[in-house]
């Protein structure tokens, strides 16, 4: 009889059950991983209330030991079984123009923007379940890794938790440092104190900025409290606070020269405030769809906008080697742990709900209950 593998399965709109497949024969070009940890990802409230994207094993942000591996994803990855890896959720074909210059979160393959069936699109943590071998999300015992599969060999000590912020952390890089230019004298200000906006707040810092803003709710308290002790200056609640006013006297009148939207804000005030409180040649990174600017105050303003696309595989790497520092208080941003039965409530204390002063939600599969 071959073995069995548990998963929790999104089965319907924020409803999942634990169901079993059978642990997959592994040929020489894929791998099979042991899951340590899975992230609770920002996008993953989303997808969760998704109508008509089911069955699906979610799980994104990915870290566990290689359990079995094939001859030739061995020399292709310089892996071995008992090694620990960190994934990211893109299934690449790397014959693209993107994969070619080293892009391949811009890969027509994973680009869901431009993919029409995504339930059928392979990618960790959004593809249907239905398609052998099946595991395809980190809310289960194990993984399949194909040849394409893109990852970090970590290290043998790093806390699995801690090795699951390589995704969130890795677009704080990206975002904040690669894409909008923070780093020496600049002033940063980040909206939104998640995972992804701790990230950014922390690689703008290390990336040498003179001043790191971050912007929340008054629910968001002890996450804007979070926020101080891995870098920022100020930590500012909009709802008590006057937000152009303060950046406005922290930054002596000029403004910011980067601004990150992790907050996916689809009014546009978050827009037309960021171009308010930008100093002339700032980079403004804005992350919600619908949203709309004067481009004539981008023309006044001589701004940079760009949108947040995912990371690459060197901002990750950054990030991993910032979270294994032992500098950052990580075990109070990695605040709660769940079990394969208790997804459902992982997934949504990362959304504010069920429970208090949720961070970096994660599931361990072999957490017993």
């Amino acid at each position: 009889m071959r073995k069995m593998v548990k998963a929790s399965v999104k089965v319907d709109v924020e409803k999942v059950e634990i169901r079993e497949f059978e642990r997959p024969s592994i040929p020489s070009a894929a791998a099979l991983l042991r899951v340590e940890s899975a992230g609770v990802g920002g996008s993953d409230p989303e997808l969760y209330r998704k109508p008509n994207h089911a069955p699906i094993i979610m799980g994104h942000e990915n870290v566990g030991t290689i359990d079995e591996i094939g001859a030739e994803a061995q020399a292709r990855w310089k892996v071995k079984v008992g090694d620990r890896v960190a994934l990211h959720e893109y299934l690449p074909c790397w014959n693209c123009e993107w994969c070619l210059k080293g892009d391949f979160r811009l890969c027509m393959e994973v680009d869901f923007f431009n993919v029409k069936d995504r339930l059928n699109t392979l990618r960790f943590g959004m593809s249907s379940c239905n398609i052998a071998p099946h595991l395809w999300g980190g809310y289960a015992e194990y993984m399949y890794m194909p040849i394409n599969t893109v990852m970090h060999k970590i290290p043998a000590d790093m806390p699995a938790s801690h090795a699951t912020l390589a995704v969130p952390f890795g677009n704080g890089v990206q975002w904040a440092v690669r894409d909008g230019g923070a780093g020496p004298g600049k002033t940063v200000l980040v909206f939104g104190p998640g995972q992804q906006g701790l990230g950014c707040v922390l690689a703008a810092k290390e990336a040498g900025s003179k001043t790191v803003i971050l912007a929340g709710l008054t629910r968001d308290r002890s996450r804007l409290d979070l926020a101080l002790r891995l870098g920022a200056d100020f930590a500012i609640n909009v709802e008590e606070d006057d937000l152009k006013k303060r950046v406005m006297e922290i930054t002596l009148g000029r403004g910011v020269d980067v601004v990150v939207d992790t907050t996916s804000d689809p009014s546009g005030e978050i827009a037309q405030s960021s171009i308010a409180m930008s100093a002339k040649g700032a980079t403004l990174s804005l992350n919600g769809l619908g949203q709309s600017v004067s481009i004539g105050e981008i023309k006044r303003r001589y701004l940079t906008i760009r949108a947040p696309r995912g990371r690459s595989y060197q901002a990750a790497e950054t990030a991993l080697g910032y979270i294994g520092s032992g500098k950052y208080p990580i075990d109070e941003v990695c605040s709660h742990n769940y079990g394969l039965h208790q997804v459902d409530t992982a997934i949504k204390a990362s959304a504010g709900k069920l429970i208090a002063d949720a961070v970096h939600v994660t599931v361990d599969p072999w957490l017993q209950e």
